[in-house]
């Protein structure tokens, strides 16, 4: 098979991103579903995405500590990532609320969730194992088991309104792993990043919720099986996907480099302008000021669902 035509290598690390499967239609809103195999799996899928879909449009479900992350945290509230605390009782709450949200104004939604619920760590296989046992499941040496409840509210809210499709991702790594934060300070990027895609239309889908569940396990199971072919061979089986001719390398390189020139005009220009400019130096005081507030009262994605709420019920009642 032509290596040419699978593989990518992004600017900086010289990181190798290899995609194979189904051909994914960027057209199309997705819930976007993928095994959690380290901390950062969701950054390094943006490579992925920039090829594949519209990463605009993308927003992860996250844990809900990670929005107050200074500076980063701050970022992922203004775009509206959704944030949860892990007690179901509170999130399907707020769950309700941004979807809601999302319907309202008929975004054109990439939805990205982990169903396992955190990545493969020791402490997180050590809980799948004991579930896996208790519950009569085999125990997975490359997966966890998913919680299918989130999965399946997620389904059934947004069947038929802003999601066309399922893309079932698998994400692995030949190389070496990168685990988490740490390791991008230092430089350790995985040298590999094989994806491999299964597409759905939402209609394929099971309706009812029991079967839901177990279709959400099938997939997962598969998963175990792709990951086990692939860390024996170092690559998945399937067919190439073109994302790498010439004409769409051309592109991803272009915005690649455009996004670098403007990061680093724009890291310069804020070094400059608070080294010298007192106006920016108060101005940055300020926003710090806002963000810490903003966040102990929920964060800047709340403040948005409840102007929202205020607007759509003012509406409602003229």
């Amino acid at each position: 098979m032509n290596d040419s035509n699978r593989t990518g290598r992004e600017l900086f690390y010289g990181t190798k991103v290899v995609i194979t499967g189904d051909q994914v239609d960027s057209s199309k809103s997705a819930l976007i579903v993928m095994n959690h195999r380290c901390r950062l799996d969701w950054m390094f899928y943006w490579m992925v995405h920039l090829r594949t879909g519209r990463l605009g449009n993308e927003k992860i479900i996250m844990r809900g500590d990670l929005k107050n992350m200074v500076g980063f945290g701050w970022c992922m509230q203004n775009v509206m990532y959704f944030f949860l605390q892990r007690r179901w009782d509170l999130d399907h709450i707020y769950l309700d609320r941004m979807l809601n949200y999302f319907i309202d104004i008929n975004y054109p939604l990439q939805l990205f969730i982990f169903p396992e619920g955190t990545n493969m760590c020791k402490r997180g296989k050590s809980k799948s194992d004991s579930f896996a046992e208790k519950n009569g499941l085999p125990i997975y040496q490359y997966v966890l088991h998913p919680h299918v409840k989130g999965f399946n509210y997620l389904v059934q809210k947004l069947r038929g309104k802003v999601i066309d499709s399922i893309h079932d991702v698998t994400i692995g790594y030949p190389k070496n792993l990168c685990y988490g934060e740490k390791d991008l300070i230092t430089g350790n990027f995985p040298l590999e990043i094989h994806v491999h895609f299964k597409s759905y239309k939402i209609s394929d889908i099971p309706i009812d919720s029991d079967s839901l569940d177990e279709w959400c396990k099938k997939i997962w199971l598969e998963k175990e099986e792709r990951l086990k072919k692939f860390y024996e061979n170092g690559e998945f089986i399937g067919e190439p996907v073109h994302y790498n001719d010439k004409s769409s390398l051309y592109k991803y390189n272009s915005i690649m480099g455009l996004v670098n020139l403007f990061w680093a005009t724009f890291l310069l220009t804020c070094v400059y302008s608070l080294w010298w400019c007192s106006f920016a130096r108060w101005y940055s005081v300020l926003m710090v000021i806002f963000y810490v507030f903003v966040s102990f009262f929920g964060g800047v994605d709340k403040l948005q669902l409840y102007l929202h709420d205020k607007i759509k019920n003012k509406q409602n009642l003229q």
